[in-house]
């Protein structure tokens, strides 16, 4: 039927006339048929060179941003704050990924509407600036406003589109592609600490310091030519996305991952990060040892990114984040037992392997949860701003517990919680549809 017979047809069916004037064509499609179809869901290389380009300024992104982070607590005791508690300088760490992840749905929502470039160089230029900064604190409210909120702020923009880019490239291998994302963490975790450690006694604590700035604003430049997203940007007005919170599944999610976010990337992995080279001096760790460990803990992270994210995209991402969560349940009970530094080791390259997971399947399960892959930026951005106030009050939590009753409480509440938020993953993967749930559940 031609254009000009269906405007015919749409003013007849607005003017109320008898049945004998009107004259019906027996060949006009109905109008439920002509409405267009909705759009289908995108495609995704999974693979090619732009994609493992993406892949890799992402890795670069990553290695800065949480890499640096996993050196906290190598150097500030030792050095500059040896005069405070393991609770005070815990805050510090604990307000930056608050930060870090409590930004992520601002950064993502830039993300989806701007895309992943400005952020990076932005990012990088200021994570530099608080290195420098750092460099010449002297008390402990200039380290917190330096690493605590001004790098805090500044990882978050390197993080949080970095994380989002991978998502707009990979559909059946994201599991992969983001495990080798966050094992920059894990990189980044071993060759930091030591080598800040080198610089601190070559060159001293300043020195040391300035010297990682250059370092990663080199990286971070690099890496910002490198990410950038491949979906159409988010138009419209609106900035948030806080409709998601309607869906029962995303709801339930952002909620495990809280529970795990507070007792396992932070009192979990973070626990161990933070308060390993205290718990360790406690159990006979030398000098040297303290340092070492926690890079002994992110070597093993490292496979515990990529080995399970391999596995998740065929055995399902939820599936192996429920089960990695509960082993790392259990070794938190485990942990109890360690008293010397080869049971410390095992017991913490293990608990490595198996929390590391939780970070890199985290971005892979939440596009499945939207209803627009245009939303990928701030609906991982939105699942991180929950998770943060774990992130705020996980290690300061621990240090207390530590400092009140000994590192046994902190493990055992650390273990609990992490059974809890592995249940609420159980949860979560019941609420999901099924629809292609080879790649979901």
């Amino acid at each position: 039927m031609s254009s000009t017979q269906s405007y015919t047809l749409k003013k007849l069916d607005q003017v109320p006339v008898a049945s004998s004037e009107v004259a019906v064509d027996f060949d006009a499609t109905p109008e439920s048929e002509s409405k267009p179809e909705p759009p289908s869901p995108p495609s995704f290389p999974d693979g090619g060179r732009e994609a493992w380009a993406v892949v890799t300024g992402a890795w670069l992104a990553v290695f800065v941003s949480f890499g640096f982070l996993n050196a906290f607590g190598t150097y500030y005791k030792e050095n500059q704050l040896s005069h405070k508690s393991e609770s005070d300088i815990a805050w510090i760490g604990a307000f930056q990924t608050f930060c870090i992840y409590f930004m992520g749905s601002v950064f993502g929502s830039i993300f989806d509407k701007y895309g992943a470039g400005p952020l990076l160089f932005i990012g990088g230029i200021g994570f530099s600036l608080s290195c420098m900064m750092q460099s010449i604190c002297k008390e402990f409210w200039q380290f917190f406003l330096a690493q605590g909120l001004l790098q805090g702020l500044c990882l978050s923009a390197l993080f949080s589109p970095s994380f989002a880019s991978v998502n707009h490239w990979f559909f059946k291998r994201r599991g992969l592609a983001l495990g080798i994302v966050t094992s920059g963490s894990s990189v980044g975790g071993v060759i930091w600490p030591i080598a800040i450690n080198r610089l601190i006694g070559e060159v001293g604590f300043g020195w040391a310091l300035r010297t990682c700035g250059f370092i990663a604003l080199v990286l971070t430049t690099i890496a910002a030519f490198m990410v950038k997203g491949r979906l159409p940007k988010r138009t419209g007005s609106e900035f948030f996305a806080f409709g998601l919170f309607r869906s029962p599944a995303y709801t339930t999610f952002c909620n495990s991952i809280v529970q795990l976010a507070t007792h396992l990337t932070y009192i979990g992995i973070f626990f161990l990060l933070f308060f390993l080279p205290s718990y360790g001096a406690a159990n006979g760790f030398d000098s040297n040892m303290i340092f070492y460990s926690v890079s002994v803990l992110n070597a093993a992270s490292f496979f515990g990114r990529i080995l399970p994210g391999m596995a998740a995209d065929s055995w399902g991402r939820y599936n192996i984040m429920i089960i990695t969560g509960f082993i790392s349940a259990l070794l938190a009970f485990v942990s109890i037992a360690t008293r010397n530094t080869a049971s410390i080791l095992v017991v913490g390259a293990l608990y490595g392997f198996t929390s590391g997971n939780v970070l890199s399947l985290q971005g892979a399960c939440v596009p499945p949860l939207l209803d627009d892959p245009r939303k990928i930026g701030i609906g991982i951005g939105q699942m991180l701003s929950v998770s943060a106030f774990g992130a705020l009050l996980g290690p300061p939590i621990s240090g207390w517990l530590i400092a009140s009753s000994g590192f046994k409480s902190a493990q055992i509440f650390s273990g609990v919680m992490l059974a809890f938020g592995s249940i609420l993953l159980c949860v979560t993967r019941s609420l999901l549809p099924m629809k292609d749930s080879k790649w979901i559940a």
